[in-house]
């Protein structure tokens, strides 16, 4: 993922201030337009918008007038700093591809302008026009150039990403003259690495944003592995038990559980990032610190998985308790406005069951009478009211090759649901499912 920021050619200096500040991979394409890699940011700031919103508003407080697009690729976020009204580069004009052209600087002008005047005879306008062109048809009749005119509509980048060489970088090398092979002696060539790392953040008020992990292997194999840190630190103890809590729950690739690690060469390379200022309140419950909260989930990880810890969030799906996990960050949870206790409406709270479990219940003119239970904990009884039924169905388009299950109908539901009061006045919900006809405990109402 990439950013531009693009001013004008006095605003350099200002500009690269600011693109330092989010990343140490910043590299200079014209006069007052930068390109920086900012694909490290994802944990740290959010999602594109939301790294957009921060270069924008450090842009601002910078008092540099310049404009800010991200995109995936170079190129999609040079052609979005020109066209700031949109949003995708799909209806952007053909000619805003001529400043990103590479060509030869004592080409004629005429030269440089007639694959333009050509496509407008043909009435293409749009990069979307041309991206849609046969590529071969397209080749024949402007050749080489027309082929890269139409790799940029794509998005494509003519050449890859190289940093300038006066932007710092935060990285330490170190040769083992004997191989490693377990955890506990690469500990202390990690230690000995961040060491000198945390040192030289200190003394630049950064933070590592994001640590870049290279494990060369005895068999010339690279392992490679990048760490995301919720929030900047400089802690050695803690970002080396980040890296070892890694290694063990994720082995180098190339190297099988039951063997012994062997590395030969450990290179560790930080993105900074701007230091962490907290200000702490008297009125405020006060929260665990980022590197506390870093720590525990990596050691959580280790233990059951990374798919197993986070923070549970529900997904746009009518599916019954569907919900993904997402990466945990400690959120200070703000009081609500106190509201009149008069004007609060009665709520009635459905405690469910994580597992539905399986129940017997008869049906009398296709309504339940009577739930029998299956074990211990869930009322029975007859059925002396009961709402219903609401039928909800869906997955069906999904496939065991689609959810990655053994199970041909992960991810499918067909259910129709029932809200029941029994006679010694529980009431609860319960489900059948369609496809197999089988009855099922949802969860009891407070």
């Amino acid at each position: 993922m990439f950013a531009c920021l693009r001013g004008t050619a006095d605003a350099d200096e200002g500009l690269c201030a600011v693109a330092r500040d989010f990343s140490p991979r910043v590299m200079r394409v014209a006069p007052g337009e930068l390109l920086v890699d900012v694909s490290g940011l994802g944990r740290l700031v959010g999602a594109p918008d939301d790294i957009a919103r921060e270069l924008r508003r450090a842009v601002t407080e910078a008092d540099v007038e310049a404009t800010v697009a991200v995109a995936s690729t170079q190129t999609a976020a040079r052609v979005l700093a020109r066209v700031p009204c949109q949003t995708t580069i799909a209806d952007a004009p053909v000619t805003v591809l001529r400043e990103l052209e590479s060509l030869p600087p004592g080409i004629h002008v005429r030269d440089r302008e007639r694959p333009y005047e050509t496509l407008e005879r043909w009435g293409i306008r749009t990069l979307t026009e041309l991206a849609a062109l046969p590529a071969a048809d397209l080749s024949s009749r402007l050749g080489r150039r027309g082929a890269a005119l139409q790799q940029l509509a794509n998005g494509r980048d003519a050449r890859p990403f190289v940093p300038d060489a006066d932007v710092p970088r935060f990285i330490e090398r170190l040769e083992l003259e004997w191989p490693v092979d377990a955890l506990e002696p690469l500990s202390f060539v990690f230690a000995r690495l961040l060491d000198s790392l945390s040192v030289t953040l200190e003394r630049m008020d950064r933070g590592a944003a994001a640590i870049h992990l290279d494990l060369r292997l005895t068999d010339r194999s690279t392992d490679t592995r990048v760490l995301q840190l919720p929030a900047p630190m400089r802690d050695p103890r803690v970002l080396r038990t980040l890296l070892l809590l890694d290694l063990e729950s994720r082995p180098p690739c190339g190297v099988d559980g039951g063997r012994e690690i062997s590395v030969d060469i450990v290179t560790i390379e930080i993105d900074p990032a701007p230091s962490r200022i907290t200000q702490f309140s008297l009125l405020e419950r006060a929260v665990p610190s980022p590197e506390t909260v870093s720590t525990l989930v990596a050691r959580l990880s280790a233990l059951v998985g990374e798919s197993r810890v986070g923070s549970p969030r529900v997904v746009d799906s009518h599916q019954p308790g569907a919900f993904v996990m997402e990466p945990f960050t400690a959120v200070v949870a703000r009081d609500a406005a106190p509201r009149s206790d008069a004007a609060a409406p009665t709520v009635h709270g459905l405690r469910r069951q994580r597992i539905p479990p399986a129940i017997r219940v008869n049906v009398s003119g296709g309504r339940p009478v009577y739930l029998a239970p299956s074990r211990r904990g869930i009322p029975s009884g007859a059925v002396v009211q009961s709402a219903g039924p609401w039928r909800s169905s869906g997955g069906w388009w999904l496939t065991a090759a689609t959810t990655g299950s053994q199970s041909p109908r992960s991810g499918r539901w067909d259910r129709s649901e029932w809200d029941i009061a029994l006679a010694r006045g529980e009431v609860c919900r319960i489900f059948q499912d369609r496809s197999t006809g089988c009855w099922f405990f949802e969860g009891l109402y407070d």
